[in-house]
C-alpha cells in the first residue's frame, strides 16, 4: 500500500470515559485509495461516545458497501466526503429523534480519503487535520468555533483565539441540530508526495501540544510518532481524551 496508517485514541488524565473513536481501512475499489477518521463526542452533550461511534459505522458502511469508489477520481475525494459527513449526521440526528436519551448527541469529524498523490478531506467542527512536509506543518482544516468565526469578521485578533472563552464553542457539529438542519462541511483536496505524513487529531492534542512541537514529533515513523503525540499531550496534563491518526505517503 502506498499509505501507511496508524491510529490511537487515549482517555487521559482527567475524563473517566473515552468519546472519542477512529476508523481506517483501504477501499474495495480502488484498494490503492485509504480513509481514516477521527470523531470527538462533543463535551457536556450526553451519548456523545455514541455519536462518535456511529460515525466510524456509517463511513464503514459506506466504505464495505463500495459507495465512495467515484473517489477513484481525485476531483470527487472532497465531495464525497462531504456526503458522507452530511449522511452521519442525518443518522445521528435520527437516533436523537428516536431515542429521546440520545436527543442533543453530537461529534466532531476529520476525515481524508488519500492515494500517493492526492489527498481529499472534510471538516465538520474542532478536530483538525494537518499536512507535514519536511519539518514544516500546515493545519489544511479551519476551526468551526465561535472564537475563529469571531476572528474571521475581525472582531478580534487572531493571537486571541487561544485563550478565547469560546474557543471551544463549536459553530457546527453532527448531529446535535437535527435531521431538518444544515452543516456546513469544509472539505477540500491537496497534494501531497512520499515522506509526506498527515495528523488527524481531537482538541485533547492540540489544546495540549503546541504546533511546533507537533511537528518536530512527526519527523519520527508514523508508529513512534502515534506513541510520542499522545505522550506529550498526557505529559501537559491530558484533560481531555486524545485521539490521534498518523498518514505516511509511502508511495
Amino acid at each position: 500500500m502506498p499509505v501507511t496508517v496508524v491510529s490511537r485514541s487515549d482517555v487521559g488524565k482527567v475524563r473517566k470515559n473515552n468519546e472519542d473513536a477512529f476508523w481506517f481501512a483501504p477501499l474495495p475499489e480502488p484498494p490503492s485509495l485509504v480513509l481514516s477518521l477521527v470523531s470527538d463526542g462533543v463535551g457536556g452533550k450526553e451519548f456523545g461516545e455514541i455519536a462518535s461511534a456511529k460515525t466510524c459505522d456509517v463511513f464503514e458502511e459506506l466504505v464495505n458497501t463500495n459507495k465512495l469508489k467515484m473517489a477513484a477520481d481525485p476531483d470527487m475525494r472532497g465531495p464525497m466526503l462531504d456526503m458522507s459527513a452530511r449522511r452521519a449526521h442525518q443518522e445521528i440526528a435520527a437516533m436523537g429523534q428516536e431515542n429521546k436519551d440520545y436527543a442533543g448527541m453530537a461529534c466532531t469529524l476529520v476525515c481524508v480519503l488519500a492515494d500517493e498523490d492526492k489527498v481529499g478531506w472534510v471538516c465538520v467542527g474542532d478536530s483538525r487535520i494537518y499536512h507535514w512536509r519536511s519539518g514544516e506543518l500546515s493545519q489544511i482544516s479551519e476551526d468551526q468555533t465561535v472564537a475563529m468565526a469571531l476572528y474571521k469578521e475581525g472582531r478580534i485578533q487572531q493571537a486571541d483565539i487561544a485563550t478565547h472563552p469560546d474557543k471551544n464553542t463549536l459553530m457546527y457539529c453532527l448531529g446535535v441540530e437535527g435531521v431538518n438542519n444544515p452543516i456546513a462541511p469544509d472539505s477540500g483536496v491537496f497534494y501531497w508526495q512520499a515522506g509526506d505524513k498527515i495528523l488527524l487529531c481531537s482538541d485533547g492534542l492540540t489544546d495540549m501540544v503546541d504546533n511546533s512541537t507537533i511537528a518536530s514529533i512527526l519527523a519520527y515513523s508514523p508508529t513512534q510518532a502515534l506513541d510520542a503525540l499522545i505522550g506529550a499531550a498526557l505529559a501537559a496534563g491530558g484533560k481531555d481524551n486524545i485521539t490521534v491518526s498518523v498518514l505516511e505517503n509511502t508511495g
